[in-house]
């Protein structure tokens, strides 16, 4: 039994697709609620505090392009996540 979940596991971490998301720069940030980011504006639903030009984020969900009614994305300089509204 231990060598048929080892080697499930094993399989299942060799199987796994692997990616790199795309990072981008909060380029202008305003208030915790409106941010530049790819050139596009984007306006958080409610506010992502402490949020700053500089961060670095990616999308979780949503176009990096603008192309969207709503995003998440993910502050890896802090840790944190923010929906926002695609402008």
């Amino acid at each position: 039994m231990k060598k048929q979940l080892l080697a499930a596991m094993i399989a299942g971490t060799f199987a796994s697709p692997t990616f790199a998301a795309t990072t981008y720069a909060i380029e202008a940030a305003a208030n915790d609620e409106t941010f530049v980011i790819n050139g596009e504006v984007f306006e958080a639903k409610l506010y992502c505090l402490g949020w700053d030009r500089g961060d670095q984020v990616i999308f979780l969900s949503g176009s990096p392009l603008g192309i969207c009614v709503s995003a998440e994305l993910f502050n890896i300089t802090r840790n944190d996540t923010c929906r926002v509204w695609c402008e």
